[in-house]
């Protein structure tokens, strides 16, 4: 068991890596006993990670952006909602706390928790309406990268089936939601 864990830490801290809007949250855990600590790190972190990511997507509500953007932002906003939400419900049917140390010290050993730093946040909250759209798309292409970064990782070290298939739909389709924002910028995916 110390030796996944080790690996599947080890496995975070490489990984970087993200797409579409998933339409249903996946089916609840067959049984407590089928998680191990590499499941319940992953949707610990990945409930900060989404939360902060809702907080981002709402900033672009009221703001002059193109309708792709605000559509994208309003379906991601759901989209992790939904997630959340079943992330909370395993975890409580596993008698594990839906929160992490949100202190970035606390999580070196494996990457650490790949949260857009609060400043960057604040930044775009204030920034003019002419620039708002360009650095908001930046800021969420990063955003969802740290998603993809934390999946994998569940990827290669968890054992729960509910947790494996929610970090292999977020891999998918936030891949494909990086490729969106892409290329509103004109790069390529």
């Amino acid at each position: 068991m110390a030796r996944r864990v080790l690996a599947a830490l080890a496995a975070l801290a490489a990984l970087a890596g993200c797409g579409a809007p998933a339409s249903a949250p996946p089916p609840p855990p067959v049984s407590a006993s089928s998680f191990n600590d590499t499941d319940v790190m992953y949707l610990q972190m990945s409930i900060a990670h989404h939360r902060q990511g809702i907080d981002l997507v709402r900033l672009a509500a009221g703001r002059p952006v193109r309708a792709q953007v605000a559509d994208l932002a309003k379906a991601i906003e759901l989209t992790q909602a939904e997630e959340v939400e079943s992330m909370t419900g395993w975890l409580a049917e596993w008698g594990k706390p839906a929160h992490t140390d949100p202190d970035p010290g606390a999580h070196k050993a494996h990457g650490g928790l790949p949260l857009t730093a609060p400043d960057t946040i604040e930044s775009l909250r204030t920034t003019t309406d002419g620039e708002f759209e360009r650095r908001f798309v930046t800021v969420l292409t990063g955003h969802q990268h740290g998603a993809v970064e934390m999946a994998r990782a569940e990827l290669a070290g968890g054992v729960s089936h509910s947790a494996r298939a929610l970090a292999d739909r977020v891999v998918r389709s936030r891949k494909g939601q990086i490729e969106q924002l892409l290329g509103l910028t004109g790069q390529p995916g």
